[in-house]
């Protein structure tokens, strides 16, 4: 019986091996953008406070210093590793890891009776896994195809915020944000569709790009004790927008994984 079994299972995994196309994997790179739209609302108070404070600090008699503004944050690399099963020479289904990261910063000091620090560093790092089909509908040499999938992104934020206004300040001032360090996580299910472009050197070694647009939303992310993301100090937490565009430069190996050698 047990040698009954044996021999089905070596059949079966022949039969499956003979009827089997080639197995591509393939890497990548290139810039890729994210809205991250809370958060750049956020770093514009961060700028409208700083833009304040410098106006008031130049004229002022007893204080010295400016603070450079907080750049917007959402355009980094985005490198991605894939794999993808190619049923017929048109279909093909599969998945990917995608990372990417985006940060910005800006320090500075007022000099009075006392030194005033304005720190704002934000490190933005997002990890993918996404299950993929792929359709090529033009094959003319150069394969022009289209591809979508359904995901799961995982987000890791650092966050250090420093502001502290100098005494000297003539009037009593509202809104400062909060003074916070610490990493700040979540995830959320997303969609990416797009278009790829593929050219074969080899039979076993292709070249191409890829433009892909991600949809994906992360209600709120928290630190290690629970406290919401909340970078303005408005008591409400900051969703993340993952939505935006990648376009990447990628090298594909196919493995041809048939008894009789076929070939893509």
């Amino acid at each position: 019986m047990k040698g009954l079994a044996t021999a089905l299972l070596f059949v079966g995994l022949v039969c499956l091996t003979a009827i089997a196309g080639p197995l591509e994997m393939s890497f990548g790179g290139g810039p890729s953008a994210i809205s991250l739209d809370a958060i750049n609302e956020s770093i514009g108070l961060f700028n409208a406070l700083i833009t304040h404070l410098n106006e008031t600090f130049a004229v002022h008699p007893d204080v010295t210093g400016a603070v450079d503004l907080v750049p917007t944050i959402g355009g980094g690399l985005y490198l991605q590793g894939a794999e993808r099963y190619w049923f017929t020479d048109w279909f093909a289904a599969g998945g990917y890891v995608g990372y990417s990261r985006a940060s910005t910063s800006t320090t500075g000091f007022y000099e009075g009776s006392d030194i005033s620090e304005i720190t704002v560093d934000l490190a933005f790092q997002t990890v993918g896994g996404v299950l993929t089909a792929e359709a090529t509908f033009l094959d003319i040499g150069l394969r022009i195809g289209g591809f979508g999938g359904v995901g799961y992104y995982y987000v890791l934020l650092d966050r250090v915020t420093v502001f502290e206004i100098p005494i000297e300040y003539p009037d009593i001032i509202a809104g400062v944000p909060p003074e916070a360090e610490g990493r700040y996580t979540g995830g959320s299910i997303g969609f990416e569709a797009g278009l790829s472009l593929a050219y074969p050197v080899a039979p076993w070694f292709v070249i191409g790009s890829r433009l892909t647009y991600r949809s994906a939303r992360i209600a709120q992310l928290v630190d290690s004790a629970a406290n919401i993301l909340d970078l303005d100090g408005d008591d409400a937490a900051e969703s993340i927008s993952l939505s935006g565009l990648t376009v990447q430069l990628t090298v594909s190996i196919h493995i041809d994984l048939s008894l009789d050698g076929r070939k893509e």
